[in-house]
């Protein structure tokens, strides 16, 4: 059967982005109130986002969402009104819900019936209120108003709100007003009526007399809280916001329809822009093009200034491309702005998903979240999300202990894990901590012999933090049976591969009984990358900045040879050489004249090399080239970059080129 719904192809993405926003809310304070009990607070919100999903099921017509909802926000309202109380039961049919409305929601995109059994879930809701299904589950949205008339004690309060003629859903808007002015008090009568705000018809003013229980300050922070008002009169006297900012909450993270505006002003559609991420990804690669030209201008500036000194011609033009350049530098910042995303909106998923797997699993898991203001290109974003869901999920499996465990060890039967982001140097770093178990390296030794992944003369030989890379390998895992959460023999070699795959690196940091830590060190965006241009021989070579960690000037009487593999000495240690000019095949041997040479230190993981080459030409920022399907894979190379002359450099695949010398 194909559903139909009183919704435009206009007014459809800005509904999916509230939905999906409202349930991520009630994901989050689900998960929150579990753990901190009945805070008024959380309450009041989660009530709020239920309401709000209801009454914009209502306003489109999808009367199963609506039936769901309500009960949602009757069992919200039971728990403020002390009729219910959290527990583990309630949450986890609370969270069912959710996950049902997230179907229900897709319906509206489907236009199918999902398999969500709504009667089942409502029937649920009404037995652990201890009382039968009512007739009209569907009571609209001024059903919890009566509370408020015999509450009120400040007489009734006349209120005008205007809502922003460009808005696409003004009659959305004109329903959360309502529902706002519900929460504090009973509307006695308003204009346009719930039947007239239900047709979807545009609505400019929102009219309706009061009977509250709160002062007009608040009524009017309430209503100032709502996207696309302004205008907010009582008593026919201008509110405003009487000074308040919204909350930090909704500050915080913007109202995803109109870029976090709602704060009593005239926040109208001439603020902000909305945009598709299609646009942006074509900006990107224009200013991408941009960057090429930049650097071609610089090279004729730098070439007119030697050849032309003194012409007057040749002076304006270099300060013209001077100026230029600096045009283009901050092109690029903004559009790159515009792409940045704060890393929180792949975080927000994993206290949902931590608190699922621990009871799964019997333990007793606390999730901490640092940094999750830290923005990201979306592009990155979508690369990290599954390695990050991949190392929580081992940390639950594998790192944190049952609570008897943790109780023998002297530990607190709850166990922790920390997720956290940070800038640093021009990078994004982002760590998976835990105070679990820790990594045994003899137990990762036994398993890969145990696997046939190495022999036992071969683990023996590794060292303690080999051993403990082992976990990277194909197909090793330690999980005595296979669970939904891990023991597939796949997961962290994923990890491994799809960060190396944007030119990051992951290490591990762990000792055994008191936790471990992974920390993944991404570049900022994948499209223009900050890199160091070598040369070898007349070929010219892109080293990406994020995997370098030095440059170094070799003598001959440096470079040393053990078993036959070219070293030099570091600080005391030995740093192995890869001659790039060997492994590309690059014609040519270096002259005996030359009494020095260069290399480039870089790393993948904790594995450090330098890399040899003639020369050492600069840094330069690249727009990313794929060498395409015709070209196909080379060890060692990732993809390609068209630098100011015009000339194609080959941007190189540092732990590609580790792998394909045994370095891991």
């Amino acid at each position: 059967m194909e559903l139909a719904f009183d919704i435009s192809q206009d007014e459809l993405p800005i509904f999916l982005a509230e939905v999906d926003e409202h349930l991520q809310t009630l994901d989050e304070i689900l998960v929150q109130l579990e753990q901190a009990e009945e805070r008024p607070e959380l309450l009041q919100s989660a009530f709020r986002a239920a309401h709000t999903l209801k009454g914009m099921a209502g306003i489109i017509g999808h009367h199963r969402m609506t039936d769901l909802t309500h009960a949602l926000e009757t069992a919200f309202d039971s728990v403020r009104k002390g009729m219910l109380h959290i527990a583990t039961p309630l949450i986890d049919l609370c969270l069912d819900a959710v996950d049902g409305l997230r179907l229900l929601r897709d319906e509206v995109v489907t236009g199918e019936v999902c398999d969500v059994d709504v009667e089942r879930l409502v029937e649920e809701f009404e037995q652990m209120n201890g009382k039968t299904r009512e007739a009209t589950s569907r009571e609209g949205p001024l059903a919890h108003a009566a509370e408020s008339a015999a509450s009120s004690g400040n007489g009734s309060l006349s209120i005008e709100v205007a809502i922003d003629p460009a808005s696409v859903a003004s009659a959305a808007r004109a329903f959360q007003v309502m529902m706002a002015l519900q929460e504090v008090g009973e509307i006695l009568e308003m204009s346009p009526t719930l039947d007239q705000i239900e047709t979807a018809a545009p609505v400019q003013v929102f009219r309706a007399r009061v009977a509250c229980r709160v002062e007009p300050a608040e009524v009017a922070r309430r209503v100032a809280q709502i996207s696309e008002v302004f205008d907010i009169k009582i008593n026919g006297q201008a509110a405003g916001n009487d000074g308040q900012k919204p909350s930090t909450a909704r500050e915080a993270r913007p109202d995803p329809g109109t870029g976090g505006r709602g704060n009593g002003q005239r926040n109208t559609a001439e603020m902000t822009v909305r945009t598709s991420v299609e646009r942006l990804d074509k900006l990107m690669n224009l200013v991408g093009e941009l960057i090429t030209d930049r650097n071609h201008l610089y090279q004729l500036r730098a070439y007119f200034e030697q050849e032309k000194r003194g012409n007057g011609a040749a002076d304006r033009l270099a300060e013209t491309v001077t100026h230029l350049g600096r045009i283009t530098d901050q092109l690029q910042e903004e559009v790159m702005s515009i792409r940045m995303l704060p890393v929180g909106s792949v975080f927000h998923k994993f206290p949902r998903m931590v608190r699922d797997m621990a009871q799964k699993t019997g333990k007793q898991i606390d999730l901490v979240i640092h940094g999750e203001d830290t923005e990201l290109d979306r592009s990155m974003l979508e690369e990290i999300n599954d390695p990050l869901i991949h190392l929580v999920r081992n940390s639950v499996d594998h790192g944190i202990e049952m609570p008897e465990e943790r109780i023998a060890a002297g530990k607190p039967p709850r166990g922790t894990i920390t997720l956290t982001a940070r800038h640093e140097q021009g990078r994004i770093v982002l760590t998976v901590s835990d105070d679990g178990r820790g990594i045994d390296p003899d137990k990762l030794r036994k398993a890969a012999v145990q696997r046939g992944l190495l022999s036992a003369e071969e683990v023996a030989a590794l060292s303690e933090e080999q051993a403990i890379d082992l976990i990277f390998m194909p197909g090793f895992s330690t999980a005595e049976k296979v669970t939904d959460i891990s023991g597939r023999g796949v997961g962290m070699d994923i990890v491994h591969t799809n960060i190396q795959h944007v030119n990051g690196s992951i290490q591990v940091e762990t000792k055994k009984g008191e936790g471990t830590t992974f920390q993944i060190t991404l570049p900022l965006t994948l499209a223009i990358v900050p890199t160091l241009l070598v040369r070898v021989n007349g070929v010219v070579l892109a080293i990406p900045l994020v995997m370098i960690t030095e440059t170094l000037r070799l003598s001959r009487e440096e470079i040393r040879t053990i078993r036959g593999q070219p070293v030099t000495m570091l600080r005391g240690s030995v740093l192995a050489l890869i001659d790039l000019k060997d492994l590309f095949g690059v014609q040519g041997k270096r002259p005996l004249s030359e009494k020095y040479t260069y290399a480039v230190v870089v790393h993948s993981g904790k594995q450090r090399v330098g890399l040899v080459v003639d020369t050492l030409i600069g840094e330069e920022e690249v727009v990313v080239k794929s060498l395409g399907a015709l070209v196909g894979e080379i060890p060692g190379i990732s993809s390609a970059a068209i630098l100011g002359d015009g000339k194609v450099a080959l941007i190189v695949d540092v732990p590609g080129l580790l792998r394909f010398f045994g370095i891991h």
